[in-house]
């Protein structure tokens, strides 16, 4: 009760320092200055990812459709212009706002938007309240980054009540702001001496008879009082009306301090059995949400829960769908048994109102229903995704599923089996987004520089199933690898392809075509394949020939690309170990010049380690004090080839006796500990 007075007062104020300033508009007109309010606040290059939450009724918290409309609208104009904001799924924000049992009445408060932050990945929450009076709606919002908390538009408007605003809110909201006349006739007067006054109203007298209600739920320490409460609570029809709206606070209080009735449980289901529209009416979801509340819903609430979903028709069906079932503690068998029930209804046609809704809305909202429970995901999608129509935003909507519940499933041999589904759903749809969503997949498994991360990524995502997802859809990886339009993305998805060994026809060549081109004289497209070739470790063993020959190569128009691709060519030996002597000379040359080939060079003839050895030991023999670098660059790949390079030990000891190096001298001391 205090955060909806502070709510309250928080609009008051809004609604004071307004009021005088500004007057009433036309709705779509207000809302099109504060699209362009939001979108002059984006200063970042990159889209900001925001979260819209619906506005806040401050004089009742029963009814809420006007504040959902004004959100729907907002998120339609924002979405126009995608390079502004990335619009957060409503959806997901609502799983978690439920799950973390955040109210929105709390969302004007910087702490409660950095919460929401905490728990979506979102840069910034937009939430605001809206008073309705006789003949305007005034709107107070704000744009809070959830990151600082600070607030970066303040937004007020005032909306002209129309014909079509007013059915968005309820009919006895409007009898809320009228006072009624009582006629009296005075008993000693004429019969045509008629008196007027105003008396208490039916709101008056009711918010008196609840606010005297309310001091009774202050104690219910013993059973005979619950049952007090409840008896005289249930005296009072659960409606809409004014002093219907007690049975509101009798569930807040209840559900707090887990007490259960099972005569009002009867009470609530008899309620919730004849409301005809759950869509625009809170007390069915009030009533859902507090009699699963033990997580226990037995067969009666279920029939009746079963009978209220069949009259939605909006995304609140899975919120239903969520506390009926997913957050239960029913067998498997009984969740089960009721899933299919569900679906039974959705192809009778019997789930939805004004109109059944379609076998997809149905299938997606009940995914988006059991989503806190993995296990029931998986029976939903097992069983019921083959009969979804699939189209690019439900294709979208499937591969995210999918990718969130192979993420969160724990089970090693689960996530097998999903990474199998995902596999199937690649193979057997292919839309305009596919390849983002394939290679989106693919990266899922990609390390980064954080240890601590890397640890949680190759248990989120080991890399053997993705070895069994390259394998399933290679093809698929292939014919997507080129369809993106921006280079980096394409040359990132070459890599992968190279690094799976995943040919891609024209573009990753086999063997016998790298070769053709290494011996031909276009020193670009030797570049490119080169490229390709280092990535692919010790694969390109065939080549060894080919790509010793290159060292022989000059070039007078393109010095520095054949240069590169000598380079590369050393890399490439070094990762299949080459015992060419030819190959393993060239290298030790290069070690007498400070240049990237000598770095290659080094890291190549560790990588070779024996075979190198009496080349390089060779070489030290040649220099001299003055060849301080080059001998400490061999003698530290010595060193690291380890107790293979025993033979350098007696060069060691002489350069030792006549050398005045200190780093040289260091560099000898270093490698003889590590060759013995």
């Amino acid at each position: 009760m205090k955060l909806k007075w502070v709510l309250f007062f928080i609009g008051a104020i809004n609604l004071v320092n307004s009021a005088q300033a500004q007057k009433a508009r036309d709705y779509a007109a207000v809302m099109n200055d504060l699209a362009a309010k939001l979108r002059a606040a984006h200063l970042s290059n990159q889209p900001i990812r925001l979260a819209v939450v619906p506005l806040v009724n401050t004089q009742s918290s029963y009814s809420n459709r006007f504040g959902e409309y004004v959100t729907e609208s907002l998120i339609s104009k924002l979405s126009d212009q995608p390079g502004k904001y990335t619009v957060f799924e409503r959806k997901r924000l609502d799983a978690i706002l439920r799950e973390d049992e955040l109210i929105l009445s709390d969302l004007m408060l910087p702490e409660a938007a950095q919460k929401i932050g905490q728990l979506a990945p979102i840069d910034a929450l937009f939430s605001g309240t809206y008073t309705k009076l006789k003949t305007y709606v005034d709107i107070s919002a704000r744009l809070i980054d959830v990151t600082s908390g600070e607030i970066r538009v303040s937004f007020s408007g005032r909306i002209k009540m129309t014909r079509n605003l007013r059915i968005l809110f309820p009919v006895d909201e409007e009898k809320e702001n009228s006072t009624p006349l009582i006629v009296t006739q005075q008993p000693k007067q004429k019969a045509n001496d008629i008196t007027i006054s105003k008396g208490p109203s039916n709101e008056e007298r009711c918010r008196q008879y609840v606010k005297d209600f309310q001091i009774k739920l202050n104690d219910l320490s013993t059973k005979e009082r619950v049952d007090a409460v409840v008896k005289e609570a249930m005296r009072t029809p659960f409606d809409n009306q004014w002093c219907g709206k007690l049975h509101y606070e009798v569930l807040y209080s209840l559900q707090r301090f887990k007490i259960k009735s099972g005569e009002y449980d009867a009470f609530l289901l008899a309620t919730m059995d004849t409301i005809r529209y759950p869509s625009l009416d809170d007390r069915s979801y009030q009533i859902i949400r507090f009699l699963s509340s033990d997580s226990i819903v037995d067969a009666k609430e279920w029939k009746v829960g079963l009978k209220t979903i069949s009259r939605i028709g909006d995304y609140t069906l899975s919120n239903y769908l969520s506390y009926l079932l997913a957050r239960t503690k029913s067998t498997a068998d009984e969740s089960h048994q009721r899933i299919d029930a569900y679906f039974q209804l959705v192809n009778a046609q019997k789930i939805g109102l004004p109109k059944p809704i379609g076998y997809n809305q149905a299938f997606f909202e009940m995914m988006e229903g059991v989503r806190p429970n993995q296990a029931l995901r998986k029976y939903v999608y097992e069983n019921y995704s083959r009969a979804v129509a699939l189209d690019v935003k439900s294709a979208g909507t499937i591969y995210s599923t999918l990718h969130s519940m192979y993420q969160e499933e724990e089970d090693r041999a689960e996530k097998t089996r999903i990474i199998h589904w995902i596999a199937d759903f690649f193979l057997h749809h292919e839309d305009e987004k596919s390849h983002e969503h394939l290679y989106d997949m693919a990266g899922s498994f990609g390390l980064h520089s954080n240890d601590a991360r890397n640890r949680e990524i190759m248990a989120e995502f080991p890399e053997s199933d993705l070895k069994i997802l390259v394998e399933r859809c290679k093809d698929q990886f292939s014919t997507y690898a080129l369809k993106t339009p921006y280079p980096n993305q394409q040359e990132d998805r070459i890599h992968f392809c190279v690094k799976y060994e995943i040919p891609i026809p024209g573009t990753i060549p086999t063997m016998s075509e790298a070769e053709v081109i290494l011996n031909g004289n276009n020193l670009n497209e030797q570049l490119r394949v080169m490229k390709l070739l280092v990535q692919m470790k010790d694969r390109p063993r065939p080549l060894e020939n080919t790509l010793v020959n290159l060292f022989s190569k000059r070039s007078l128009e393109d010095k520095a690309t054949l240069n590169t691709v000598q380079s590369m060519a050393v890399i490439v030996l070094g990762n299949m170990k080459t015992a060419n002597s030819k190959a393993i000379d060239y290298m030790v040359a290069t070690l007498s010049y400070f240049s990237q080939e000598a770095d290659y060079a080094t890291e190549a003839l560790i990588a070779i380690g024996k075979p190198s050895v009496n080349a390089l030991i060779k070489k030290l023999n040649s220099t001299t004090d003055q060849d301080g670098g080059v001998r400490y660059r061999i003698i530290v790949i010595l060193g690291k080839i380890g107790p293979d390079a025993k033979a350098a030990l007696p060069v060691f000891k002489k350069i030792m006796n006549e050398n005045r190096n200190e780093d040289v001298r260091y560099a000898i001391e270093a490698a003889m500990q590590s060759i013995q």
